[in-house]
């Protein structure tokens, strides 16, 4: 049964004189109980600026039918820093679990952040301060990859966990779920949602942001909006790293299947396979050089992704017990 719980606090932070926004921060979560108090910890000590004022609300969807959030969140119901509000979604999958999330009466801002993460104290502030200069629809930021003990060299080498970064106040044509910031009256005008048909095989989120810039959304980056990302050691596999890669292909070409058209199902399946031919010319590199061999195997993968997308074959991911 689907469960919710608000947590008031009193207005901390409301500078007289000033209109604060209304600011919602979503965070889906599955049996990471270290994580979520780590961010929700982190949340309650945003840096706020005078002229830059908010009222603050953490929504919790616990996709975890058991609650086994529950207590964790609910011991931070009384730090005053954030409203809280915890959700139970008990049918698993990202686009059920988004679709849970309450916003109070009145949002201005959506945030999006990753059970796995915690930003800087600045966070919040600099996507205000970004926001405010371009007048931007939506604020993007960098995340930065936090490694377990003794990480396998390779892999840290081949930067192979790191994310693309771009000029401060740069206008992107791009954005994720794991730090981002957007106009939510915008969204809902749109009425944009995950797609429920990817369930279990990711990159909702690139779905759900690339039909929003399509209608004119503006993306803007905030490089000192800077969130620290968890690295599993389990992660730091080959087999891992390999699949990741061609999941995020064969991602990119199955919403092209669901939300594209004829022309973009044939740019994706043409793009997916020169990225394949150019791997493979590349792959020779892989004895020399970390970085360049895995820039090899990113594209024979990312591209065999795409095309076996176009051609019917969604990788399942997310799916449990699944064996891929």
């Amino acid at each position: 049964m689907n469960q919710q719980k608000t947590f008031p606090h009193s207005s901390v932070g409301t500078e007289v004189g000033a209109a604060p926004l209304r600011i919602a921060v979503g965070v889906l979560t599955y049996r990471r109980l270290d994580g979520i108090a780590k961010l929700l910890d982190v949340m309650t000590r945003q840096i706020r600026h005078p002229d830059r004022p908010y009222h603050l609300t953490m929504v919790i969807v616990d996709n975890d039918a058991a609650g086994s959030a529950k207590d964790t969140v609910e011991g931070f119901d009384q730090t005053g820093a954030y409203n809280l509000i915890y959700v139970i979604e008990s049918n698993q999958g990202i686009p059920f679990a988004t679709a849970r999330w309450i916003q109070p009466p009145g949002t201005d801002l959506f945030c999006f952040l990753d059970d796995d993460e915690w930003p800087v104290d600045g966070w919040l502030d600099a996507m205000l301060e970004t926001r405010e200069k371009n007048r931007a629809d939506c604020v993007y930021g960098p995340v930065q990859p936090v490694y377990p003990e003794n990480p396998p060299e390779y892999f840290i080498k081949a930067r192979v966990f790191e994310r693309k970064k771009n000029k401060d106040g740069q206008r992107i044509g791009y954005a994720a779920s794991n730090n981002v910031m957007f106009d939510y009256p915008l969204i809902r005008s749109w009425n944009l949602r995950f797609e429920e048909k990817m369930r279990f095989t990711g990159g909702t989120d690139y779905l759900f942001f690339n039909q929003a810039i399509r209608r004119g959304m503006q993306v803007f980056w905030a490089d000192k909006a800077l969130v620290y990302d968890i690295v599993p050691a389990n992660r730091m596999t080959w087999k891992w790293v390999l699949q990741r890669q061609y999941r995020l292909g064969n991602t990119f070409a199955v919403s092209e299947v669901l939300h594209g058209n004829l022309k973009r199902r044939a740019y994706r399946a043409v793009y997916g396979a020169t990225r394949v031919i150019l791997g493979l010319a590349m792959l020779p590199a892989i004895l020399i050089s970390p970085y360049w061999g895995m820039r090899a195997l990113t594209h024979v993968l990312r591209g065999a992704g795409m095309v076996n997308g176009i051609l019917g074959h969604a990788y399942q991911e997310y799916k449990p017990n699944a064996a891929h």
